[in-house]
């Protein structure tokens, strides 16, 4: 075995006299891969195949913490036989995380926000910009702090038939750069809201909703103990703490998807799937606001992730239904980062890096149909503050890309039966949903479904619902988005009021003629009632092409009454 540093001694000699399962203490660790004195195969190849060796073995591997260039990754030993299977294989254990002097001093760069800094920070800009700002709690931490929440809108607090874009950061407590860029977004969206054409419209066509911090009870354990610390801080069993980024519930636990089922590890998902006040919180928005795009800012790498990644280690296993809008959205996303400042990143597939589950991103498409984003800005949880003004900049161009991309290809589905908005099912039917995602559901009150497509294409759209007759409809896409408004019709047609007939008497007369007018009148506000009754074309509206037929039922004295 080759052990070629100090700490890799000391780690060989350990290896010697193992920790009996009694004592041994799970530890997160860097290693370097195998060499071996042969030729060396392109990082890429060569990191992958060790990943692959590594999970077979039974190991957690970090995502955030893959170092091409160094040739090392991050990963748990969770049993007292792991160092000498390492040891053996030809890795190198060059230091453990948690261990580290310099990353479990207290923080001195106080410049990084902290969770009382973004609570004053949010209620300055709502009291700066009160026309376009709503300030309101997501929810309440275990340690009672409020985890802040920010809508930017035209009209906000208000429900509006517009698209709405979701930006979080700070699942993990340690990658303290990651709120600076969510509040550059703030600022940037409400100081130029009437300045920049293009910022005052994405805030008057869409509700814009930030979450800076989702973990602030970590962030504040960061700043007063121990500056590597990543999870939340709710007490489990013989430590401290969840990853929240692990705790959602689509694919939570699989063994080998990248998470653990150890309290101790940095990488624990909690006892059971969303099962942390955080997590909930964000789920209990999601529900709230049906976002289409949701991107969730990390710190370790310069990509976009691929968000499904708990495969059972077959490539290309586990591709998310919507593939190629989800990777044409990612490649330019990155592209439009790299284009800043010659900084290169890149865009993921499926499981480039070892694998993940129980992530927010994976939930959000799976469960809520929300196409999702990780961004990982930088190259290490705690940059010199000197550096992230550099990172601010550079993904501010990533998320105007978003909105860009949202006021493009996409398809608006508005679904209505008896003259009302439904919650109806919605398919794409040119794509397969295998992988268990839930089925996508046009919301209330509007009866909207968002999705977002490649450009210059024909889809069919397929809505059901029980009761009503199933309807496929066929939409041609350039690159703006299309409306489509579906009516379904009842499977049994309902006995309908005799029509003209707007006060119930059974009779269309005078005394309807003051009802009808004022049907016309008040539009699509008119209550539902007086549409059914005064609407002879079943547009779902009483107007100038029902005067006509209304006035005809008049003179011919129509009536429902038996002679």
């Amino acid at each position: 075995m080759r052990c070629a540093t100090l700490i890799g001694l000391l780690w060989c000699s350990a290896a010697g006299a193992q920790e009996s399962p009694e004592t041994f203490q799970p530890k997160t660790v860097e290693v370097v891969l195998p060499d071996n004195g042969e030729v060396r195969i392109g990082g890429f190849a060569a990191m992958h195949t060790w990943r692959d060796w590594l999970v077979g073995n039974g190991f957690t591997i970090h995502r955030c913490g893959i170092d091409l260039e160094k040739r090392s990754l991050i990963l748990d030993l969770e049993r007292s036989d792991q160092t000498k299977t390492l040891l053996d294989a030809g890795f190198q254990i060059v230091r453990e995380i948690e261990a580290d002097p310099f990353r479990t001093q207290i923080r001195t760069q106080s410049e990084f926000f902290d969770p009382g800094e973004i609570e004053a920070m949010l209620m300055q800009i709502e009291n700066d910009h009160p026309a376009i700002t709503h300030r309101f709690s997501v929810g309440t931490t275990h340690e009672g702090r409020t985890i802040w929440a920010i809508e930017i809108s035209d009209n906000p607090g208000i429900d509006e038939d517009e698209p709405a874009i979701q930006f979080n950061s700070q699942h993990h407590a340690r990658e303290v750069q990651t709120s600076h860029i969510v509040m550059d977004l703030i600022e940037t969206l409400t100081d130029d809201y009437g300045v920049d054409s293009d910022v005052t419209d994405w805030v008057n066509r869409y509700k814009t909703v930030c979450v800076p911090m989702v973990n602030p009870d970590g962030t504040q354990h960061v700043f007063d103990v121990n500056s590597n610390w990543r999870k939340n801080r709710k007490p489990c069993t013989g430590n401290v703490g969840t990853d929240l980024n692990r705790n959602y519930p689509y694919r939570w636990g699989p063994a080998g998807c990248g998470s653990s089922a150890s309290c101790s590890s940095i990488s624990y998902r909690g006892p059971l799937p969303n099962s942390e006040l955080e997590t909930q919180s964000m789920i209990g928005l999601a529900d709230q606001y049906h976002f289409v795009m949701a991107t969730s800012y990390h710190s370790f790498g310069r990509f976009i992730d691929y968000p499904y990644a708990c495969y059972n280690w077959e490539p290309g296993a586990e591709t998310m239904p919507e593939h190629d809008v989800i990777k044409e959205m990612m490649d330019d996303m990155a592209s439009a980062i790299s284009s800043v400042d010659g900084v290169n990143y890149t865009s993921f597939s499926n499981g480039s890096f070892g694998p993940l589950s129980g992530d927010d991103t994976s939930w959000y498409y799976a469960h809520k149909g929300t196409y999702a984003f990780i961004v990982e800005v930088g190259t290490s949880f705690e940059p010199p503050f000197s550096e992230v003004a550099n990172i601010v900049h550079r993904n501010r161009a990533g998320w105007r890309y978003l909105y860009d991309r949202l006021g493009g290809a996409r398809i608006d589905v508005h679904v209505t039966g008896n003259c009302q908005p439904l919650e109806a099912e919605v398919t794409l039917t040119d794509y397969l949903f295998d992988t268990g995602e839930l089925p996508r559901e046009t919301f209330l009150p509007f009866g909207r479904w968002t999705f977002m497509v490649p450009a210059n294409d024909a889809y069919t759209i397929r809505v059901t619902k029980p009761g009503f007759v199933t309807q496929d409809v066929l939409v041609a896409v350039a690159d703006l988005p299309v409306a489509v408004d579906v009516n379904l019709l009842p499977a049994s047609p309902p006995e309908l009021p005799l029509f003209g007939d707007m006060d119930d008497s059974c009779e269309v007369n005078g005394s309807d003629i003051g009802l009808f007018v004022q049907a016309i009148l008040d539009g699509p506000t008119a209550e539902l009632d007086q549409i059914l009754r005064g609407d002879s074309d079943e547009n779902c509206l009483v107007d100038n092409a029902d005067i006509s037929p209304f006035i005809n039922a008049a003179l011919n004295g129509a009536t429902c009454k038996k002679p």
